[in-house]
């Protein structure tokens, strides 16, 4: 199949062939006497066999011996071994592939690892730091900050840009990863349920299987309503965005804080993918761009022959060559934006305390706070800050260009529609004392 890459992040390992997602893989596993599950599998019976799951081994991959009655599963390598066995044998892998590892790797780590996968059937011919890879094929000159999100932790990665991308530091933020949201939107999903149906999801195994394999379809609807009807045998729940923003809120502050301390007067942060899947997740930065779901990919395939290099010596690239400034393509919001706090429709001034929706009806183009059958678009307000989310297949445009990535919005921005002449305007209301 050519050439390819592989991304270690467990919130999902991926796979792609040249820049096409063929994989996607958890980093879960369920170990029993006799087998290990692993991957989606694992993921599908993590919360019905609580007492055998083991999600921490790519954090912690190490030979730090595990209790374990599976000969199979002697330490935290053998799982990552079991992991990309299984990845092996559920797609067909590229001849060649590069291996993109986060920065919070250690070189312990890092040789353990490529010692597991030089006995797998995975033909590594290249290694590089993801956000150095990333931000190379994408930022402009000077201090940029590259936002990963995983399973137990928020990766930060400050990464110098001129002819070179360059990593400078990597920081992590504990316990606020995927897993920690989704144990902050647990409680709230089971807190409802208890509260309107007085039905608790967590009185047996499968029930709460049930709910966290719902979460994720039920987090993505009430982004784009506002609110979602959550249905779990037989009984239905209502739950607001509010109360998911709301409920993790703290982690959120706490990464912010990080990238605070981390950011100079013109950085940008580079949030990835998975962040436009948190409530809130595109406003945790002032100046901030949201990498596409294939951006390692792409980076990687623009400079396969740089980070290319013999099988018998293979090391970790932290530094490549960065895009020369005529070729710069993304917007970046300038620091003396005012972040939106209103929006203005026809002769209304509508505050987003609330969520929004931009919907067509009678071919007019309209916003209400009230969910439509269809919504175009959602304003969301997290933090202070006003966030326009597409939904897909809408051909929607800001200031005249049509987006599809969520966007952070600041006054003077316009939200429309090719050839309707209505706009819905973001504009800063400010307040004075009397």
């Amino acid at each position: 199949m050519g050439q390819g890459v592989l991304e270690i992040n467990d919130c999902g390992l991926r796979v792609f062939s040249n820049t096409n997602e063929v994989l996607e893989s958890p980093g879960i596993a369920v170990i029993e006497t006799s087998k290990i599950h692993i991957g989606t599998s694992a993921q599908m019976r993590a919360r019905s066999h609580p007492t055998q799951v083991n999600n921490q081994f790519w954090r912690r991959l190490s030979l730090e011996s595990l209790k374990s009655e599976n000969q199979h599963c002697r330490h935290h390598a053998d799982l990552a071994y079991c992991h990309l066995q299984e990845i092996s044998e559920h797609c067909d892998l590229p001849e060649e592939i590069v291996l993109a590892v986060p920065g919070n790797f250690t070189h312990e780590q890092l040789a353990l690892l490529l010692g597991v996968i030089k006995v797998s059937e995975i033909n590594i011919v290249g290694i590089v730091d993801t956000a150095t890879a990333c931000l190379g094929n994408l930022a402009p000159a000077g201090l940029q900050l590259h936002i990963d999100l995983q399973l137990h932790q928020t990766l930060v990665t400050k990464v110098a840009v001129d002819k070179q991308a360059t990593v400078k530091a990597v920081e992590t933020v504990a316990d606020a990863g995927l897993h920690n949201f989704q144990e902050s939107w647990a409680r709230v999903f089971t807190d409802a349920f208890i509260m309107q149906c007085r039905f608790d999801p967590l009185h047996s195994a499968e029930a709460e299987q049930q709910l966290y394999d719902l979460m994720p379809q039920w987090i993505n609807q009430a982004m784009r309503q506002g609110e979602v009807l959550a249905e779990l045998d037989d009984r239905t729940a209502k739950i607001s965005l509010r109360q998911l923003q709301d409920a993790t809120a703290p982690l959120l502050s706490r990464i912010r804080a990080m990238i605070e301390n981390l950011e100079e007067r013109n950085s940008v942060s580079f949030i990835s993918h998975r962040w436009a899947d948190i409530p809130g997740g595109i406003q945790l930065a002032q100046r901030m761009h949201l990498l596409p779901r294939d951006s390692i990919a792409h980076a990687i395939n623009r400079r396969w022959n740089e980070l290319r290099s013999d099988a018998n010596a293979l090391r970790l690239i932290n530094s490549v060559s960065a895009l020369p400034p005529s070729e710069v393509k993304i917007h970046v919001e300038s620091s003396s934006d005012t972040a939106a706090t209103h929006l203005l429709f026809g002769h209304k001034a509508l505050a987003a305390q609330e969520p929004l929706f931009v919907f067509w009806h009678n071919e007019k183009f309209q916003i209400t706070p009230s969910p439509p059958d269809h919504p175009a678009a959602t304003i969301t307000n997290h933090a202070g800050r006003l966030a326009l989310r597409v939904d897909a297949g809408v051909e929607l445009t800001l200031n005249g260009k049509e987006i599809a990535s969520p966007v952070n919005l600041n006054a003077g921005d316009t939200i429309g529609v090719a050839d309707f002449q209505d706009i819905v305007t973001a504009i800063s209301v400010e307040r004075y004392g009397t």
